[in-house]
C-alpha cells in the first residue's frame, strides 16, 4: 500500500512541477499591458488620422489670419481720342495697400499713389504730374467697435486647437478603453487555459498509473476506462479553453499595426493577471471632479459654447448702425504745401435689423442647447464612475469569495486524493473534487480579469486612461 501511495505522490508532484515549467516559459516570452498600449498609441491608423486634427487647426488659423493680409490694388488708364476738335487725353495711375488691424475698433491703414492728368479727367481724380501720395485710416464708430467678422473668425479659429486636442484625445482614450479590455480578457483566457491544462495533465499521469495498475489485476479494468473518461472530458475543456485563448488573441491582434500602416500579428502571450491596484473614496471625489476637466466630450462642449458665444457678440455688433469714419493725408511731392486732408463718414444700417436679431436669437437657442448638453453629458460621466467604481467594489468582493472557496476546494481535494489511496473513496470522488478546485480556480481568475477592466473603465470614465501607456 505504501508503494502504491508513493507512486501516486510522485506522479501528483511531477505533474505539479510541469506545470510550473510550463507556466515559467510562458512568462520568459510576455507582452505586459503598459508594452502593448505603447505599440498601439504608436502606429495605430485611428491615431495616425486623428494627428491630422492639429494640422486642420493649424490651418484653419492662417485661414483666419489672412483676414488681415495687406490687400494691394493697382489701376491704370490711358485714353486718347485725337479725332476731337479738342483731342481728349486721360492718363491715370493709382496704387494702394490697405491693411485692416487685429484689434480694438478694427481699424483699416492704407497707403497708396495716385496719378492723374488729361484733359478730361475727373477733376476729383486730376493731380499734378508728379501726383500724390495718400495714407489713410478708418475705422468704425459704432457697430464693428467690439468685434467684426475678420476678428470674430479669427478667435474662432484660435479656438480649434482646443476642438483638436479633444478630438485627439476623444479618439486616443477609446481606442485605449478597448484594447485595454481586450488585453485582460486575452489574459484571462491565457490563465484559463493554463488551468484546464493543468487539471489534464494531472488526469493524463492518473490514467497512467492506474491502467499499470489494472494491467498487474491490483484494480479493476473499470477503474482504467473511467480514468481514461476523464482524460477526453478535461481534453476536451482544454480544446474550448484553447480556442477562447485563440479568438481572444486574434481580437487583440487587431490593434497591432507596423508604423507603415501594415497589419502585424501577435506573437507573445499577455502577463500573467498582475496584484490589483488600490482606491479609496477620497481619490474617487477627486478623481470626479477631475473627470469634467480632463474628459474630451466636456472639452468639446466647451469649444462649441465659447464658438457660439463668439457669433453671438457678432450678431448682437450687427444690431447697430455701421458707423464708418475716414481720414486722408494727401502728399504732393516736391509742394512746400502739404496740409491736405480729407475727412469722411459713412453711415449704414437696415432699417428693421430683423437678420441681425434672428441670428442673435437662434444662436443664443444654440447656446442654451449646448449648456444642457454639458450638464447631460456631466451627468453620463458621473453614471459611467459610478459604474466602474460599483464593478471595482463587486469584482474584489467577487475575488475575495472566490479565493476562499479555492483554498477551501484544494482542501478538499487533497483530502480526497489521500483517502483514494487509503481506499475510502472512489476515483469519481477524487475526479469531482479536482473539477469542483478547477472550477474555482477558473472563477478566480474570472474575478481578477473582471477587477482589471472595471479598472480599465474607471480611468477611461475620469479621464485618464492614457496612463496605463506611461
Amino acid at each position: 500500500m505504501f508503494k502504491h501511495v508513493l507512486c501516486f505522490s510522485l506522479v501528483v508532484v511531477l505533474g505539479s512541477v510541469i506545470s510550473i515549467s510550463s507556466v515559467h516559459a510562458q512568462e520568459t516570452d510576455t507582452l505586459r499591458l503598459k508594452q502593448f498600449l505603447q505599440s498601439i498609441l504608436a502606429a495605430h491608423p485611428a491615431l495616425q488620422s486623428a494627428a491630422f486634427e492639429r494640422t486642420i487647426a493649424d490651418a484653419e488659423i492662417q485661414s483666419a489670419l489672412g483676414g488681415f493680409d495687406p490687400i494691394f490694388r493697382s489701376q491704370y488708364e490711358l485714353k486718347y481720342e485725337g479725332s476731337q476738335s479738342t483731342p481728349d487725353r486721360i492718363n491715370h495711375f493709382s496704387a494702394s495697400i490697405e491693411m485692416p488691424l487685429n484689434m480694438l475698433f478694427g481699424p483699416k491703414i492704407s497707403a497708396g499713389f495716385d496719378r492723374g492728368i488729361g484733359s478730361s479727367i475727373n477733376p476729383e481724380d486730376k493731380t499734378s504730374l508728379t501726383g500724390q501720395g495718400i495714407v489713410g485710416i478708418s475705422l468704425p464708430l459704432w457697430s464693428g467697435v467690439a468685434t467684426d467678422r475678420r476678428r470674430t473668425n479669427f478667435g474662432k479659429a484660435q479656438l480649434r486647437p482646443l476642438l483638436a486636442s479633444a478630438n485627439q484625445r476623444f479618439e486616443q482614450n477609446n481606442l485605449l478603453r478597448g484594447a485595454g479590455l481586450q488585453y485582460w480578457n486575452w489574459a484571462e483566457a491565457s490563465e484559463q487555459l493554463r488551468v484546464t491544462e493543468n487539471v489534464l495533465a494531472l488526469a493524463l499521469q492518473r490514467a497512467t498509473y492506474i491502467s499499470a495498475r489494472a494491467r498487474r489485476g491490483e484494480v479493476a479494468a473499470l477503474d482504467s476506462i473511467e480514468a481514461l473518461q476523464e482524460v477526453e472530458r478535461r481534453r476536451g475543456e482544454t480544446l474550448r479553453a484553447r480556442r477562447t485563448l485563440e479568438q481572444a488573441n486574434i481580437d487583440a491582434s487587431v490593434y497591432f499595426w507596423t508604423e507603415t500602416g501594415i497589419p502585424r500579428a501577435l506573437k507573445q502571450l499577455p502577463q500573467s493577471l498582475p496584484s490589483l491596484p488600490n482606491i479609496d473614496s477620497l481619490q474617487t471625489r477627486t478623481d470626479r471632479e477631475r473627470a469634467m476637466t480632463m474628459r474630451p466630450e466636456i472639452q468639446r462642449l466647451e469649444f462649441t459654447q465659447q464658438s457660439t458665444s463668439l457669433d453671438i457678440n457678432l450678431a448682437r455688433e450687427s444690431q447697430k448702425p455701421l458707423i464708418e469714419a475716414k481720414t486722408q493725408w494727401l502728399y504732393y511731392p516736391g509742394s512746400s504745401n502739404n496740409d491736405n486732408f480729407k475727412v469722411g463718414f459713412d453711415v449704414m444700417m437696415p432699417l428693421f435689423f430683423r437678420t441681425a436679431s434672428a441670428q442673435t436669437e437662434l444662436l443664443t437657442i444654440s447656446l442654451e442647447r449646448t449648456r444642457l448638453q454639458t450638464a447631460q453629458t456631466s451627468r453620463f460621466i458621473n453614471a459611467e464612475i459610478d459604474n466602474a467604481i460599483s464593478a471595482l467594489q463587486r469584482s474584489a468582493e467577487r475575488l475575495a469569495a472566490a479565493d476562499k472557496e479555492t483554498s477551501f476546494a484544494v482542501q478538499m481535494e487533497e483530502g480526497e486524493r489521500k483517502r483514494f489511496l487509503a481506499g475510502e473513496t472512489s476515483l469519481l470522488i477524487v475526479n469531482l473534487r479536482e473539477r469542483a478546485a478547477a472550477e474555482a480556480r477558473a472563477r478566480m481568475i474570472s474575478a481578477r480579469a473582471d477587477y482589471l477592466r472595471a479598472w480599465v473603465l474607471y480611468l477611461w470614465s475620469i479621464g485618464t486612461i492614457a496612463q496605463l501607456a506611461e
